[in-house]
């Protein structure tokens, strides 16, 4: 991950949103991405990890909550590690007071990617597996069993929080 100003590496300063540079002092604030559905906030420090989906922009910096991840401000997909992914979806599920919806779904766009779409890991350049959500909320997700990330499209954390089911 890169400092916007200067280029070197920058660095988490624990969970409070702040992310330093230890070359040139920098430091990015994340900042809540207008109108996403998700909660998504991003530092504007892009990492060198291309946008999975847009593929035309960079992954910025970023969290959901408290986890970091890496998003794309354009599509607003979002890259985490599976074991926050695991937390976050608790976290949401157990936080969630409104009403629980079923969003609407339609398995030949929204379910799993076909093996000619299937996304490539940024991290190890393999094929991530796609596959319906075992969890609440009809969704798919991509994941890479080797690296264990987890790719999440625009509203899909936000589907499972919401979903029916045991909180």
């Amino acid at each position: 991950m890169k400092c916007k100003s200067c280029g070197a590496p920058v660095k988490r300063l624990g969970r409070s949103g702040r992310y330093s540079c230890d070359y040139c002092d920098n430091e990015a604030v994340a900042t809540p991405i207008e109108n996403s559905l998700d909660g998504l906030v991003l530092t504007g420090t892009y990492s060198e990890t291309p946008c999975l989906c847009c593929g035309e922009t960079h992954l910025e910096i970023g969290s959901l909550d408290t986890f970091p991840i890496q998003g794309c401000r354009r599509c607003q997909g979002v890259l985490i590690k599976r074991s926050s992914f695991a937390r976050l979806v608790k976290g949401r599920r157990e936080s969630y007071e409104g009403p629980e919806r079923t969003g609407e779904f339609d398995p030949a766009l929204d379910g799993p990617r076909d093996h000619h779409s299937r996304l490539t890991c940024p991290q190890c350049r393999i094929l991530m597996d796609s596959f319906f959500y075992a969890g609440p909320g009809r969704v798919a997700i991509d994941s890479c069993n080797r690296c264990e990330t987890v790719w999440l499209d625009c509203g899909e954390i936000t589907s499972i929080a919401e979903a029916p089911g045991r909180r």
